[in-house]
C-alpha cells in the first residue's frame, strides 16, 4: 500500500466519522442540559404573575408555578389576557387557565410546566433546551 492509498482512505474513513457524528448528535441522543435562571425572592414579592421572557411565574394555592410560554401546538409565545384572566395563544388563540390546563384551541395539551427549586437566597427555574 503507497502512502497515497493509506491517506486517501484514511481520509474517508475521518471523513464518514465525521458525518456519523454529525447525525447523531442532530437526532438528540445528545441531550443539552436545561438552562437554569435563578430568580430573587424579593423580585416576586407582592406579586401574583411574573411574565418574562420564556415562562410564567404565577402563585396558586400558595405555592409558586413556573410554565413555559411555548404553546404545545405549533410553539408560539403565549401571551396573558388581564380581562378574561387567561394565557391565550396570539397565533391561533389556543386558551388556557393561569395553572396551565387547556381550554380550548387548536393545542390539544396543557402547557409545559417547568421545574422550579426553592434556594435559600430564591428560586431556581429550569427550562428544558
Amino acid at each position: 500500500m503507497t502512502r497515497r492509498t493509506f491517506l486517501g482512505r484514511l481520509s474517508i474513513i475521518f471523513l464518514t466519522s465525521l458525518a456519523g457524528l454529525g447525525i447523531y448528535s442532530a437526532t438528540g441522543l445528545f441531550p443539552r442540559p436545561p438552562k437554569k435562571i435563578f430568580i430573587r425572592k424579593k423580585d416576586l414579592e407582592g406579586k401574583k404573575l411574573v411574565i418574562k421572557d420564556s415562562f410564567f411565574l404565577s402563585f396558586q394555592k400558595g405555592k409558586l408555578l413556573a410554565l413555559s410560554r411555548t404553546c404545545p401546538h405549533l410553539g408560539c409565545k403565549v401571551t396573558y389576557d388581564p380581562h378574561r384572566k387567561l394565557f391565550v395563544c396570539p397565533c391561533h388563540q389556543s386558551r388556557f387557565t393561569l395553572t396551565g390546563k387547556y381550554l380550548s384551541g387548536p393545542a390539544k395539551k396543557d402547557l409545559q410546566a417547568l421545574t422550579i427549586k426553592k434556594t435559600e437566597g430564591g428560586y431556581i427555574l429550569e427550562i428544558p433546551a
